[in-house]
């Protein structure tokens, strides 16, 4: 059985799947080569490969790991004309909340909506209270785990610019992830959902987005995990409990089989153990029935987890 990429992992095919086309909007003319993307509702991470790209007549099937409600994400190539976007019911988007939602059964195929692409365009910003040192990551994508390489994050410049120039001309949370700091969705949130949206211009007429950082710490998490065996380093990754975005990884002290890491404060999180024994969530057994920590500022939290 074949495994498709979805939200990054690869996962068996049921046979439930979207199709589409994409079309250049201005045109009318179906594109090819674009990537196209089903997330599960209001999840979002980039693949290594692209799993499903549009072909003669635009058109595409993406496969989905089974039934569910799922957003598309239309993902041009980084030299294409046309910008990436949430592929609403009229239009594209930067917001995944305002994006078409596709409802599927098991082995459903669903034919869906054309994607009509825009021309690509430039979130122009300056990160606040720099102090001139480029160590920092700008994207409108959540962090990767284990991607050495992130063709879709920009580094900040020495005077605090950056630029993401490979978006549609919608309104897009952005997420920064300095070297030294809590990363952070722009309005100082760890929910993507509720974050500040900057503008993306084809022309560059607007005035750069101003993201305002976290001046102070964040809430530290640090995880004792009980009856550890004896085994390689693990990790603790932090998701925020809305989007499921990994919003903070703490590697393992094992000298006292704990971990931690200061995160943004003012959401709610789940803790997942990637133990050397195996994997652990806190309260539960998988995301979906983790239990919540809510993650408060200028505090720290100790957490037992078994």
């Amino acid at each position: 059985m074949p495994a498709v990429a979805v939200g990054g992992t690869a996962t068996p095919a049921t046979g439930a799947a979207i199709t589409t086309r994409v079309f250049d909007r201005a045109t009318g003319e179906p594109v090819k080569g674009v990537c196209v993307l089903a997330m599960p509702v209001l999840t979002f991470s980039l693949p290594n490969a692209c799993p499903s790209r549009s072909g003669g007549g635009g058109r595409v099937t993406v496969e989905v790991p089974g039934p569910g409600q799922y957003n598309l994400f239309a993902l041009p190539k980084l030299d294409s004309p046309f910008g990436a976007q949430w592929v609403g019911p009229d239009g594209g988007t930067g917001r995944q909340q305002d994006a078409r939602r596709v409802t599927l059964t098991t082995g459903e195929t669903k034919r869906v909506s054309q994607i009509l692409l825009d021309p690509r365009a430039t979130i122009s910003g300056r990160v606040d209270h720099w102090a001139g040192d480029p160590s920092g990551l700008v994207s409108v994508a959540p962090i990767q785990l284990d991607v050495h390489r992130e063709q879709r994050s920009v580094p900040v410049n020495v005077d605090g610019t950056f630029e993401i120039d490979w978006v549609g001309p919608y309104e897009w949370p952005v997420l920064f992830r300095p070297q030294d700091g809590p990363a952070q969705w722009s309005g100082r949130v760890g929910n993507r959902l509720i974050a500040e949206v900057a503008p993306a211009v084809v022309d560059g007429s607007a005035d750069r987005y101003t993201f305002r950082t976290l001046r102070f710490r964040g809430a530290g998490i640090r995880v004792q995990v009980r009856s550890l065996s004896i085994g390689p380093p693990g990790r603790v990754v932090f998701y925020n409990s809305a989007t499921r975005d990994v919003m903070g990884v703490g590697e393992f002290d094992e000298s006292h089989n704990s971990a931690g890491a200061t995160i943004i404060g003012g959401q709610q999180v789940k803790i997942e153990c990637q133990c050397p024994d195996g994997t652990r969530w806190y309260g539960g057994t998988g995301f979906a029935d983790a239990t919540p920590v809510v993650a408060a500022y200028y505090a720290g939290i100790n957490i037992d987890m078994r």
